[in-house]
This record gives C-alpha cells, sequence and structure tokens, in this order.
C-alpha cells in the first residue's frame, strides 16, 4: 500500500512538480541544461523547453485543461529481523503493475486516480503464503509558487493463502482490506546546477484481516487454528529532501533524481492468540516482527524525455534500520496530451 500511494503521489509525473510550471522562464531551465543561453532563444534548447514545460501561455489567454495517462510497474523486496527474538524475522516481496490518469484543472492544481493488479508473497517464522492483490486510489496536487501540498486515499483488497508448518501442514484461504492515506507538503529552492525540495508527510495503512481458520489439506475442521479476526494500524511521518538536474539532449531532455529522508513509524509489533477448534483452551502466541521506529530512507531515479510526448524512467529506493530492510523499484512510460 505504501508503494501504491508514493507512486500515486510521484512528483515526477509529467507536469506535477513545481519544477513543471509553464510559468518559468527560458533563463531557469538554461540554467539547468548544459547548453548555453543564446541556443535556448530558439532552435533545440526552445523545442526542448516547449515539450517539457509547455509553451508559454499567451497573455490574455486561458487555460485549457487535460489529461495525461500513465502506466507503472513496482516492486520491492523486504526483510525484518529482530534483534530480541531472532526467530521473529520474516521477509516479502511485492509486484504489480499501476495504470493512471492525471487531470490539470488549472496551471496550479491537478488531480487524478490509478489502480493496479499484481501478487505478494511472504514468510515468516509463522508461516508463509502469497496473495493476489487489487488496489485503486485518487489524489489532489495544488502548487504556490515554488510550494506544493499533495494528499491521496487508496484502498486494496488481498486474496490471501497461507501455510502454517507443524506435525500437520494448516492452510488457509481469506481476504483482506487494505487502506491507506498520505498527505504532503514541501517547498523547492533553486540553485543554478540544482533543483532542491525540502518536504515532510505523514500517512497511515490500515490492514483488516478477517477471522479464519487453518486446518490440513486432508481433513476439515482436525486440529483446525482458529484466527480471530484482526486489524493492524501503522502510522508514519517523513521529512526529507528531493534534488534534480536537468540536461538538454537533441531530442528530449534527460532528468537526473536523488531522495534522502528520515521516517519515524508509530506501531509496534503486532500479536495474535489463535485456538485450536478441536482442542478448547489450547493456544499459542504469534508474534510479528517489530518495525524499528526510525530508518533511512535512500534513492535515486532517471527519467528521459522525448519531444513527441512520451517518457521513460526508472527509480530504485532503499529503507533501511536496525530491523528493516527493504529495496523496491519502478519503471515507468508515460504519454502526455
Amino acid at each position: 500500500m505504501t508503494q501504491f500511494t508514493q507512486t500515486l503521489l510521484d512528483p515526477t509525473i509529467d507536469g506535477r512538480g513545481v519544477d513543471a510550471s509553464p510559468a518559468l522562464a527560458d533563463e531557469t531551465l538554461a540554467a539547468y541544461a548544459a547548453i548555453p543561453s543564446d541556443r535556448m532563444r530558439g532552435g533545440v534548447g526552445r523545442e526542448v523547453y516547449e515539450a517539457v514545460y509547455g509553451k508559454m501561455p499567451l497573455a490574455g489567454s486561458s487555460y485549457a485543461p487535460h489529461w495525461s495517462i500513465w502506466a507503472s510497474g513496482i516492486g520491492g523486496s523486504q526483510v525484518a529481523g529482530s534483534n530480541v527474538a531472532p526467530g521473529a524475522s520474516s521477509s516479502s516481496r511485492i509486484f504489480a503493475t499501476v495504470v493512471g490518469a492525471d487531470y490539470s484543472l488549472s496551471q496550479q492544481t491537478r488531480f487524478g486516480f490509478a489502480m493496479a493488479g499484481g501478487g505478494t508473497n511472504f514468510a515468516g517464522s509463522a508461516g508463509s503464503g502469497r496473495s493476489d492483490l487489487f488496489q485503486a486510489g485518487a489524489f489532489v496536487r495544488h502548487t504556490v509558487g515554488q510550494a506544493y501540498v499533495a494528499t491521496a486515499l487508496a484502498y486494496g483488497w488481498q486474496a490471501i493463502t497461507s501455510d502454517h508448518p507443524g506435525i500437520d501442514q494448516l492452510n488457509a484461504a481469506f481476504n483482506a482490506n487494505a487502506y491507506s492515506g498520505r498527505i504532503e507538503s514541501g517547498y523547492r529552492f533553486t540553485t543554478p546546477w540544482l533543483g532542491v525540495t525540502a518536504y515532510a508527510a505523514g500517512q497511515f495503512m490500515a490492514f483488516s484481516l478477517p477471522a479464519n481458520a487453518q486446518q490440513p489439506a486432508f481433513a476439515t475442521n482436525a486440529f483446525a487454528a482458529a484466527f480471530g479476526s484482526d486489524r493492524v494500524t501503522d502510522s508514519r511521518s517523513e521529512a526529507g529532501l528531493r534534488t534534480n538536474a536537468s540536461f538538454a539532449l537533441q531530442g528530449g531532455v534527460l532528468n537526473l533524481r536523488t531522495h534522502l529522508a528520515w521516517a519515524h513509524d508509530f506501531s509496534a509489533a503486532n500479536t495474535v492468540a489463535p485456538a485450536f477448534q478441536a482442542l478448547p483452551g489450547l493456544g499459542y502466541v504469534a508474534s510479528g516482527a517489530a518495525l524499528a521506529p526510525n530508518s533511512a530512507l535512500a534513492g535515486g531515479a532517471i527519467e528521459l524525455k522525448w519531444l513527441n510526448g512520451w517518457a521513460a524512467a526508472a527509480s530504485f529506493d532503499g529503507e533501511f534500520s536496525s530491523q528493516v530492510r527493504s529495496y523496491t523499484g519502478k519503471a515507468i512510460m508515460r504519454y502526455a496530451w
């Protein structure tokens, strides 16, 4: 859900970032591009500028709202361990395809929606499993000069199958629901060779698990382990910096970006108390690996925008703490008209 929500709010999607405002002067792009300023007044430089930032609005002209569409493939791998209980570790992997559409209501306001389909697989001390997932969400972004505020809400549905090891392996299949939201605000500073955006964000994720029973594949209700319904909620604050530099090419623009941030999670490990249906009064406690309260976020991206409206980008991000190592990536294709 974090991957999907942050993809919804990706500031690098064409037209979203404050650095993509058509009100920027030619000298701004010239400061980012490795070409002389006199070439920016015409020829390749001017064509690149218009393709990336949009043509400068004429005096008295009205802004024309428009749509843009985009698609992104996302994936990642995470390992969580425990220094206190070495056995309470877990690992997970995710892959999904996201398709979205943005509507530019004005030069300052943009909203849109997206849907995703994919899957996950996971393993831990209490068992392993996989899931098929569907996600849907919407966002709004508004800019005022070099500042911006953006928010997104998302819903996810997962069809989960799990296996619990033991004398007889227990199996279960159930559906779960997830809800997430994020609000973010930042301000962009420009230098002659680099753009820097300072931002702060808050987000939450709620994962709702239904009551379910795990049982051997060969028999119904034979020593089934019954889990009650449960709800896991994680909230997080985030503060960091994003940088970008742009270089004009013969057929488009090359953008390089980096990301560095600090995140704080307010949630501890979750525990559940299953009971064996055929053995009343007998149960056990299952504990998950705790999230570290503080973690470092780092990443980078490369993007190429062509004059015909197409753009391609790839990014890689990592999350590092004393207990969690998470690596995620995205490959994006966009077309705007």
